[in-house]
C-alpha cells in the first residue's frame, strides 16, 4: 500500500459505532478539521459531549444501506462484525473504508501518529499489529525533544527565503541541505543563518 497523507479539512466522514474504536477515530478526524456523522443507536459519553459541542452530527439508531453516500471516508467500528461487513458493502470504489475487524477490506488503515510542531512521523503495519506500530512511533518520536518544534518553524521560514531569493539552482540545493544539519537545531544558529539571509534579500 503507498503511504500518503490527506488532508480531511470539511471532508465528509462516516463513522459508524459508538464505543471506543469509533471514540478514537472520531477524536482523530475532528483534529484533521473533518465534518463527522457518527451512526450508532448508544454512544460512549466521550462522544456524547463532542455531539453537545457541537463538533460532531449523531445519527441515533443502527446503519441504514445508504448511509455511505457521498461520504469521502467511512468507518465501521461497531462491536458487530456482520455489521461491519455491511457497512463495507455499502462504500462505493472510490470512497474510503476503514473497518475496524477486517483489515483485509479496508482500503487504508490508521497508522500511529507522532508529532512534533509541522512534523508527522506515522507508523503503518497494514493493520497486523497497531500495538507494534505504536512502539516503534514511540521509539522513533523520543528521538525530538521540545526544541524541535521551534527548529521545523526555523525550517520553513529558511526554505521560503532561500526559494524567495536569486540564487542559482545549485546554490538553493545546497542551501537546503544545509539547514539540515545538526548544529541549526541550536537556537543562536537559526538565528544567525536567517540574518544571512535576510542581509542577502535587503541587498
Amino acid at each position: 500500500m503507498l503511504p500518503i497523507s490527506v488532508k480531511l479539512t470539511n471532508k465528509k466522514c462516516i463513522v459508524v459505532g459508538g464505543g471506543k474504536v469509533a471514540y478514537r477515530r472520531t477524536k482523530t478526524l475532528l483534529e484533521e478539521g473533518a465534518q463527522i456523522t457518527i451512526i450508532s443507536p448508544e454512544l460512549l459519553p466521550e462522544l456524547r459531549l463532542f455531539v453537545e459541542q457541537g463538533r460532531v452530527k449523531w445519527l441515533a439508531r443502527t446503519f441504514d444501506d445508504g448511509d455511505c453516500m457521498g461520504a469521502f471516508l467511512v468507518i465501521a467500528a461497531t462491536n458487530r462484525r456482520a455489521v461491519n461487513a455491511r457497512v463495507g458493502m455499502d462504500c462505493q470504489r472510490n470512497q474510503l473504508i476503514n473497518i475496524a475487524d477486517d483489515p483485509e477490506n479496508s482500503n487504508f488503515y490508521f497508522p500511529a501518529i507522532g508529532r512534533k510542531g509541522a512534523l508527522s512521523i506515522a507508523v503503518s503495519t497494514e493493520g497486523a499489529s497497531p500495538v507494534l506500530a505504536k512502539t516503534i512511533r514511540d521509539q522513533v518520536m523520543e528521538q525530538f525533544d521540545d526544541g524541535f518544534e521551534q527548529y521545523m518553524i526555523f525550517a520553513k521560514e529558511a526554505r521560503e527565503l532561500i526559494l524567495s531569493l536569486g540564487f542559482t539552482e545549485e546554490r538553493k540545493r545546497e542551501l537546503l541541505k544545509e539547514i539540515v544539519d545538526q548544529q541549526y537545531i541550536h537556537l543562536e544558529a537559526q538565528q544567525q543563518f536567517l540574518a544571512h539571509l535576510k542581509i542577502r534579500f535587503v541587498h
